[in-house]
């Protein structure tokens, strides 16, 4: 009897765990552009991965930054596509470990941030080409000051690398307190979304960033005449793909493997790139330095 019994139990603990290893694994998209674009953009991406490592992929995406970030605390995300200050976040809040990041076609694999004006905004600021860094910055302290209280301001979202962390990072070194500068001071969500409010002079001054600017130039929803660079970063970090921790082992080198093989016609990221370089969670220290800042400050 003990041994019919011991039988059965092990013949179910086999029928388990089998299907444990073919359960989807779930992949995340943090919400940097309209979720629904970005789900079907990576499709067939996925869908290659899943051939490669031999298990199915579910694509989701989240309304904001930290949906996703939860998701994988709770272990209902295996892997996702952070931007570099959500991956910080969810490195600390949900274990997660960058293991890949999208290069262009020169190999770079960072990017910068821009704010972004009215042409009207500009000119009154007396910015004709684009201020630099931290100097750039304090340049434009000194012209918002002449005009104090006077323009509408808009991040995107509270965990994002160019929408929110890098700006009000560089403007805190900068000296400038976006409530006392600015008249307004808003979130809006996507990037996307801030474009089109400075197109619609909704607001006058919104976060950006290198990617998302010409993206929406080139698909004519604004142009340069009514969307202005008046300011962008040095090349930060950019957005990592991230397992958690707590993912099999095997299915961690599977993916890294895999992840680099990806036939250049089919990639896809968050960007115009061509393939993915495997990284660790040191190359983004730099963003952990400014998140250090941005906890003191918010």
């Amino acid at each position: 009897m003990k041994k019919r019994l011991i039988a059965v139990l092990f013949g179910l603990s086999v029928s388990n765990s089998t299907i444990m290893a073919d359960e989807c694994l779930k992949m995340g998209l943090f919400p940097a552009e309209d979720p629904r674009s970005m789900l079907e953009s990576y499709k067939p991406m996925s869908q290659w991965l899943e051939k490669k490592i031999g298990r199915c992929i579910e694509l989701k995406t989240s309304t904001d930054y930290t949906g996703v970030i939860e998701a994988m605390r709770a272990k209902k995300m295996d892997i996702a596509l952070f931007g570099p200050f959500s991956y910080v976040m969810a490195h600390e809040r949900a274990g997660a470990e960058a293991f890949a990041v999208g290069m262009d076609a020169k190999g770079a694999t960072t990017y910068k941030v821009y704010l972004v004006s009215t042409p009207k905004v500009a000119k009154s600021l007396g910015i004709s080409t684009p201020l630099v860094g931290l100097n750039g910055m304090k340049t434009l302290k000194s012209r918002l000051q002449m005009e104090k209280n006077k323009y509408l301001f808009a991040f995107t979202d509270t965990a994002s690398t160019s929408g929110y962390a890098a700006p009000r990072y560089f403007m805190h070194q900068a000296g400038i307190d976006p409530a006392k500068v600015f008249k307004k001071v808003s979130f809006v969500g996507t990037h996307d979304a801030a474009e089109l409010i400075v197109k619609n002079q909704v607001m006058d001054i919104v976060a950006d960033n290198d990617i998302s600017y010409p993206k929406m130039v080139q698909s004519g929803k604004i142009s340069k005449s009514t969307n202005v660079i008046i300011w962008e970063s040095q090349p930060l970090p950019g957005a990592p793909l991230a397992y958690r921790s707590s993912l099999d082992k095997n299915v961690k080198e599977k993916l890294k493997k895999a992840i680099t093989e990806v036939p250049k016609e089919i990639v896809t990221g968050y960007g115009k790139i061509t393939g993915y370089k495997i990284v660790s969670d040191k190359d983004f220290d730099v963003i952990k330095d400014m998140k250090k800042v941005i906890d003191e400050v918010k």
